[in-house]
């Protein structure tokens, strides 16, 4: 798995009790979310109203994210591409990371790209997106991604898989 990333961390991962959701994409993305937000639309698709603030669209049209947006009040230069991907772009930094409409497409969840992972089997090393790597030591099974200190191997975090999670009601 030298290289690569382990194909049991594909997936959406919670720490129970905290809101945030952990994601590994299939090419080693590792995505941190907050919960989605309502997404609403006006003028014909020209205006997107999205965590409290207005988006006037800049390419694109229809009632969907997928295209470029500037945030009214922050000046934020969103581009959703209808693979999935966005940027976001303020101040000068880009930030980029995976997007989805939820909730009937009533809610807009983007998780933000913090680290690309690759494995060995025994480790995990995120190379951060703000520049150096950490590497745990890690099991994985059963629905439970482990984290470890990679010289003591002592527990230092739990995940657990999502999809093994019941339905909430």
């Amino acid at each position: 798995m030298t290289g690569g990333v382990d194909p049991r961390l594909v997936g959406i991962w919670i720490v129970p009790g905290e809101p945030r959701t952990y994601e590994v994409d299939a090419g080693g993305g590792y995505h941190v979310a907050d919960p989605e937000s309502p997404v609403s639309f006006e003028a014909g698709g020209a205006v997107m109203l999205w965590e409290g603030e207005a988006h006037d669209r800049l390419s694109g049209s229809g009632a969907t994210p997928e295209g470029r947006w500037r945030g009214r009040d922050t000046g934020a230069d969103w581009n959703f591409a209808a693979d999935g991907g966005y940027t976001v772009t303020l101040d000068g930094s880009t930030d980029r990371g995976i997007w989805a409409l939820r909730q009937q497409g009533n809610a807009l969840w983007t998780r933000e790209e913090v680290a690309r992972l690759t494995t060995t089997g025994a480790e995990v090393t995120y190379a951060l997106r703000e520049g150096g790597t950490v590497t745990y030591g890690y099991t994985v099974g059963g629905g439970l991604w482990t984290l470890h200190d990679p010289k003591t191997w002592v527990e230092l975090a739990r995940l657990v898989d999502a999809t093994t999670l019941p339905a909430a009601p």
